[in-house]
């Protein structure tokens, strides 16, 4: 009966998910009332509108979150989703701000992560009003709007929201998050001054901290017979596969323009991706530079080189749960005379803050790099005994059919916001993931599959 009411929706949802898709909710400069930016404000208020007319209780909280509501008793179950996104990056085949179809599937920034999941969950809760199940609890879906740049919209919620006696968030994958890494977000600079015949001009790259830079730019400038030269050795570079470069020289301005493309991913599997940024400095450590620009350039490359796991950093590690610790390089830009970068690792969920930072930061002064901000969130390990991890498994293998493996990953969720809350989806075992890459896309099919087992978690949880 729920999934045929949920089939009964497919229209509705699939149009809700394009809409959103189509407001850029990417975090901009704070206004009044609108402290992530006018367009994630902009998707707040849009959610809430639709949660309003779809006939839900609903809450704007601080303009950093909200959330729409069901259902009547002293405990509540709470699905938790972002409306904010990464930034679109380069490459697309199509708008990704168009929420297009084709093949199948709806295409755009945050269709996956985590509009779609998000839009989905409300739909999903409608079909369970609709149906006026009967439930012991409320059932609350959550909008967050800075997930992906701190989660400071749910630090706010639980200073005075009800927080859920179970919950979870369709962020991740399939079938159960049950340990997310810590994650550390550590901002550095380091002096960048040039000094003798080629001089670095500006070098740029990245999109966010948390995403693989898919491309950089780097402004050399030489003389003319300089130029030549260096445009030989950038012809020679033998970079890693799947990169690619692109030189334009400028005579009247004297300067030789470097574009590396390489391939996006999420921040937390590096090793997916292929990172411009590290291409770009690799070519430069070929390049007869002088001054601070070399000094950088040089402890770049021996302290990160093209490594994901931290060893020449000194902070490799791993653990049986979760695997090894991720380095990501994520931006990189030059401001005159000195430049900032930022670096993402994901370190494993046995270990602590402690055991990562000071070695790290000794690591970084030895070679002329200042740390100036650190963003932490600690890691999350949950029991496999709660019963919120029994109910979802059962719930997961009813629908699916298949085993309800636990997993861990790298990636942080809003699972590590509030007590009683897990990763729960959207992404099935072996699927493609696009999150935080160009095209990134979900099928129509997968969508109310999600809306489904959503559904029924919610219900069987509130029972």
């Amino acid at each position: 009966m729920l999934n045929r009411a949920i089939d009964g929706l497919k229209h509705h949802i699939v149009s809700a998910v394009q809409e959103s898709i189509r407001i850029p909710s990417v975090a901009g400069t704070p206004e009044e009332n609108a402290p992530f930016g006018r367009e994630v404000r902009r998707a707040l208020d849009h959610t809430l509108t639709l949660a309003e007319e779809l006939g839900f209780r609903t809450k704007n909280v601080d303009n950093v979150a909200g959330y729409a509501e069901w259902g009547e008793g002293e405990e509540m179950v709470a699905v938790l989703g972002h409306l904010d996104v990464v930034p679109e990056g380069k490459g697309w085949t199509c708008d990704p701000y168009s929420g297009e179809i084709h093949d199948g599937k709806i295409w755009g920034r945050g269709v996956l992560d985590d509009k779609g999941p998000t839009l989905g969950a409300l739909f999903a809760l409608k079909a369970i009003k609709d149906l006026q199940i009967p439930l012991k609890r409320r059932i609350r879906i959550i909008f967050g709007t800075n997930e992906e740049s701190g989660s400071q919209c749910m630090a706010r919620y639980v200073k005075t929201e009800d927080l859920p006696a179970a919950g979870f968030t369709p962020d991740a994958e399939y079938p159960i998050i049950y340990a997310e890494k810590g994650v550390l977000t550590v901002t550095c600079k380091a002096s960048f001054e040039g000094d003798g015949p080629v001089v670095i001009s500006s070098l740029n790259g990245g999109v966010a901290p948390n995403v693989v830079a898919a491309s950089s730019q780097v402004i050399l400038r030489a003389p003319a017979e300089e130029r030549r030269r260096l445009a030989s050795i950038v012809d020679s570079w033998n970079g890693p596969d799947r990169s690619g470069y692109k030189i334009v020289e400028d005579t009247a301005e004297g300067t030789l323009v470097i574009e590396i493309q390489g391939v996006p991913a999420h921040g937390s599997t590096p090793e997916l991706g292929v990172n411009a940024l590290l291409c770009v400095n690799d070519i430069l450590s070929k390049i007869n530079l002088g001054g601070s620009q070399a000094s950088f350039v040089r402890s770049l490359n021996g302290i990160i080189g093209f490594e994901t796991d931290g060893k020449s950093l000194g902070v490799a590690m791993r653990d049986r749960i979760s695997g090894p610790l991720t380095v990501c390089l994520g931006t990189m830009s030059s401001n005159g005379p000195e430049v900032e970068f930022t670096l993402n690792l994901r370190y494993p969920v046995t270990k602590k803050e402690s055991d990562v930072m000071p070695i790290l930061e000794k690591t970084l002064t030895n070679a002329g790099i200042t740390i100036t901000k650190v963003k932490h969130a600690a890691p999350l390990y949950v029991d496999p005994e709660t019963e919120l991890i029994k109910t979802l498994k059962r719930v997961y293998e009813e629908q699916t059919g298949l085993q309800a493996d636990l997993l861990a990953i790298g990636g942080g969720t809003y699972a590590k916001s509030m007590p009683n809350v897990v990763a729960f989806g959207p992404i099935f075992p072996g699927q493609s993931y696009t999150i935080h890459e160009e095209n990134e896309c979900w099928a129509i099919e997968d969508l109310m599959k999600n809306v489904k087992i959503m559904a029924q978690a919610m219900v069987t949880l509130a029972r």
